[in-house]
């Protein structure tokens, strides 16, 4: 055994000789030597420039497997890999082609507009460093112009973003001191990781002695938590060191709940490791091949940094897998080959501002640094994470007194990963420079916004604006509101109509129409079908609002505040140094807010208030805070209810007082969008306005009604389709805490998941054939979960997202289980139970705004009269990159202006305006 550690101690040290490298470069076309080429090592220090005669000289300990890289401004680099195993000397020579760029300086420019900056955004933070590292303030392109972008679509696969550089990238690290030159050969960024790969080669920074001594101890503490440390640490049979501990993750087990406490896992779901336990082989070739049996979580014990994952452990934590089962290094602990390794955890945040050269070797056995020296705590970077701001549209670019507006849209994400954290909320206001008209509210549904209101008909005319915001957005500056020009103009007048054509922003998307029209009765129907095309002529998803109007009727205006300028906002930052009191909360559904007074000096300002809507429809409890404030939120209904809300005690006695606050609205904007346009006289007999509740029908029917077969239960209670569901033989086989952890229910928290984590939600609802059990507290939750046998249920039904947030109101927050028992073993339903509100003090609080939705399919007896909105639809999206509906178009219709504004699935914003004479 002494003998073989021997052997693989001095393999892996490589304790060789120099090599060298010598060659000639030349022009391939004329054969003539080509000075001052470019020659290096990919991924080291080791390079030289051609001499006048084209030939260059290399020398060093070099691996044993590298690639060598030629490469001349004009010329396309040639890379070719050398084995230099058991060789001092080998002969290169290189023959570079001239290289023909496509784009030239102009048009290589041109590309800088908007959307590349933001794919250099993107591009910068997989490549150069994350947001939050310390050094990315450090390491910087100083040649951004080289890189372009394009979207590639794969068919039957992931579409991605490819970036390309015709030259050379070329990068400043300040951080590590070197200058780097980074030939990019692939770079993708798709939906679930990123890659990228190249030829690098890196230049040592002449720096002053103090400058120096701190870019050795900062490359020091980077190899020293570096994948390629690692290994080296498990060819060489290393102890546990100072700087890793390794474990193999156990994949979870059906009847065990795993928790966040390192101590109750140590031994059951991760299992010490010891170096020389590790399986590895010598390939013959002077490279290894290291084995894994599974998932590996490696603990970086000098390494302090928040935590996340266990709730006692301080320092960063990493995860390697390798698909195959093992992965194979040379002598120095360097991946051969990086696809044979999954990265994740700390280890996944290493990008080029941390990476070091192969030939590089530390000088110290350092002591890794903490979290603190590691990650910038930019608050500006923070704050910038969690932004949102609406966009909005609406079915006319001006209106009349008295007409019934229909708004619809999406909402924007600094961060789209938060979207399900953040609101759900969007307040509309009627707004000029010196007041607020009207304010509305509507729900955010999967990011998108839908609704309508009724213009007052003594609504005086002139220039107005919709602003749109959530509650949160009011955390940050005036630029997170939305305002959408809003005319409002005397019926006998319209604006002159501008010419559609300029009104098509379509990137690259396209949008094309294809329809037929019919003939009924009472009115005339369009079969409509819209295709939308990518850049490849492949069908695109997209997600888009929709509009079509009496192109006679109501005159063209190009908006000025489109989806494409406010994609402008993704570009403008919050400054570093912002910070903000967070006194406006997150909303995910009607929210209520107020004070606690107390009725004398012996009780105190935090108390448990109750919340209840109308006859116990939803209700809830919080707690106000030391000054007697609380908020509740997650109510969701149209109109006005009534809201009990009290302080009560454990005898159900309610004590002091309480007061509503209604939400505070923010000032009328300084500044609004108005649009430019010139009025023209409007006939009288063609003074059409879109009014809500335009059908009646002529004579009253009363359908006769289907026999009901279902049972409510088989319709989940009217609540709609549940997250997850058990039923048959899995309860049959299963214990309830293999099928709460098929749900990814914590028994230990209470909670699904991440879903509401770090809030303070409660239980979940728990429902009861049919019965609700709104707020329990833990012990009575578990109590209530645990008197159940599975094989005595009929099924299970979890609503562990949003949906809980959306449909169940207040009660819902922290998820719903939904339990149905077998006939025989029902629980009964319980006594009625009526709200006594005698002791609550009762508010009118206003919900959603209540609107009548826009008629599509009218009543086919009845003739439908001309307007101006004929068809409107807020929340399209496409199948399979079609877009199909049955539009009904009153007779006396001439011609038709579609309008389509979205974004396709991946990000790309697009707007079409389309005419059809019929």
């Amino acid at each position: 055994m002494r003998l073989i550690l021997l052997l693989l101690f001095f393999l892996v040290q490589g304790l060789g000789f120099s090599q060298t490298i010598i060659g000639t470069v030349r022009e391939k076309s004329s054969g003539l030597p080509l000075p001052f080429a470019n020659v290096f090592v990919s991924n080291t220090t080791f390079g030289k420039a051609t001499d006048k005669d084209g030939k260059f000289r290399i020398s060093g300990n070099l691996p044993q497997e590298i690639e060598v890289v030629a490469s001349f401004v004009g010329y396309i680099t040639e890379v070719k890999k050398v084995s230099i195993r058991g060789q001092s000397e080998i002969l290169l020579d290189f023959e570079l082609s001239f290289k023909e760029s496509n784009l030239s300086e102009i048009e290589l420019k041109a590309k800088r507009d908007k959307a590349w900056e933001r794919e250099f955004r993107r591009f910068e933070e997989v490549f150069l460093a994350l947001p939050d590292d310390s050094y990315k303030p450090k390491i910087e392109i100083v040649n951004p112009w080289v890189v372009d972008f394009e979207k590639v679509r794969v068919q039957n696969g992931a579409n991605y973003l490819r970036a390309s550089a015709q030259e050379p990238i070329k990068i400043i690290n300040r951080a590590l001191g070197y200058e780097i030159d980074y030939y990019l050969q692939d770079f993708r960024v798709l939906r679930v990781g990123s890659r990228f790969y190249g030829q690098v080669f890196y230049e040592p920074i002449q720096g002053e002695p103090e400058q120096e001594e701190a870019w050795d101890l900062a490359r020091d503490e980077n190899y020293y938590s570096s994948i390629r440390y690692l290994n080296q640490s498990i060819l060489l049979n290393l102890a546990d060191t100072k700087h890793f501990r390794i474990y193999h993750a156990i994949p979870d087990e059906l009847d065990r709940v795993r928790t966040n406490d390192f101590t109750r896992e140590l031994n059951k779901s991760i299992i010490p490791i010891a170096n020389d336990s590790i399986l590895k082989r010598p390939l013959g070739d002077g490279n290894f091949r290291i084995f894994l049996p599974g998932r590996m979580e490696i603990h970086h014990l000098d390494k302090e940094w928040r935590n996340d994952y266990y709730t006692n452990i301080y320092h960063a934590i990493s995860w390697i897998q390798a698909p195959d089962g093992y992965y194979d290094v040379d002598r120095n602990g360097v991946l051969l080959n990086p696809t044979q390794l999954v990265l994740s955890g700390y280890l996944g945040r290493q990008r080029m501002a941390r990476i070091l050269p192969l030939d590089f070797e530390p000088k110290t056995d350092f002591v890794v640094g903490s979290m603190t020296e590691e990650v910038v705590h930019d608050q500006g970077q923070k704050f910038n994470r969690l932004r949102e701001k609406p966009w909005i549209t609406t079915n006319k670019p001006y209106y009349y007194p008295g007409e019934a507006v229909w708004i619809g849209g999406q909402m924007l994400y600094q961060e789209a990963i938060w979207s399900d954290t953040l609101s759900r909320v969007v307040h509309v206001d009627l707004v000029t420079p010196d007041s607020v008209f009207q304010s509305y509210q509507f729900p955010i549904e999967n990011s998108r916004i839908s609704g309508g209101f009724v213009l007052p008909s003594d609504l005086p005319v002139g220039n107005y604006a919709l602003r749109a915001y959530t509650n949160w957005s009011l955390n940050y500056p005036a630029s997170d509101q939305f305002h959408l020009e809003f005319p409002v103009i005397d019926p006998r007048y319209k604006p002159k109509p501008e010419n559609p054509v300029e009104d098509s922003f379509m990137g690259s998307v396209e949008v094309t129409e294809t329809y037929s029209i019919s003939d009924s009765l009472s009115y005339r129907v369009m079969d409509l079908e819209l295709n939308f095309l990518d850049e490849f002529q492949n069908p695109l998803e997209a997600k888009f609002v929709i509009t079509m109007t009496d192109a006679e009727e109501v005159s063209f205006l190009k908006p000025k505040s489109d989806l494409e300028s406010s994609l402008n906002w993704f570009d403008k930052m919050l400054p570093k140094d912002f910070s903000s009191e967070w006194s406006r909360q997150i909303e995910y559904g009607i929210s209520v807010q107020g004070e606690f007074i107390p009725a004398n000096r012996r009780q105190s300002f935090s108390q448990r208030i109750t919340v209840v809507r109308g006859d116990l429809e939803d209700f809830g409890q919080v707690k106000s805070d030391s000054s007697g404030r609380f908020w509740a939120t997650g109510l969701y209904y149209s109109g006005t209810a009534q809201i009990a809300i009290a302080a009560v005690n454990e005898k159900s006695r309610s004590f002091g007082t309480v007061k509503w606050i209604p939400m505070a609205k923010p000032s009328p904007p300084i500044f609004i969008p108005i649009l430019e346009y010139d009025l023209i006289s409007r006939p009288t007999e063609s003074q059409f306005l879109d009014t809500s509740g335009d059908y009646i029908l002529l004579e009253e029917f009363v359908k006769e009604e289907v026999k009901e077969r279902e049972t409510m239960a088989d319709r989940n209670y009217g609540y709609g389709e549940p997250t997850q569901e058990v039923s048959g033989d899995i309860l049959e086989k299963e214990t309830m805490g293999q099928i709460l952890g098929r749900f990814g229910f914590n028994w230990n928290t209470l909670k699904f998941r991440n879903f509401t984590y770090g809030e303070q939600t409660g239980t979940p609802l728990l429902i009861i054939d049919g019965n609700s059990l709104p707020f329990l507290d833990p012990m009575e939750f578990r109590n209530r979960i645990e008197e159940f046998e599975p094989s005595q249920l009929e099924s299970i039904k979890v609503y562990s997202d949003n949906i809980g947030k959306s449909i169940f109101g207040m009660a819902g927050y922290a998820g719903v289980i939904m339990i149905e028992t077998k006939k025989g073993f029902r629980s009964g339903p319980e006594s009625d139970r009526k709200f006594n509100s005698e002791s609550f003090q009762i508010f009118p609080v206003p919900g959603f705004t209540d609107f009548a939705p826009f008629l599509e399919n009218p009543p086919s007896d009845q003739y439908l009269r001309r307007k101006p909105t004929i068809y409107w639809e807020p929340v399209a999206e496409t199948s399979n990159g079609q877009f199909q509906s049955k539009v009904k178009v009153p007779y006396g219709t001439k011609s038709i202006h579609i309008r389509v504004e979205g974004r396709s699935d991946d990000g790309e914003a697009f707007s079409k305006l389309i005419k059809i004479e019929l």
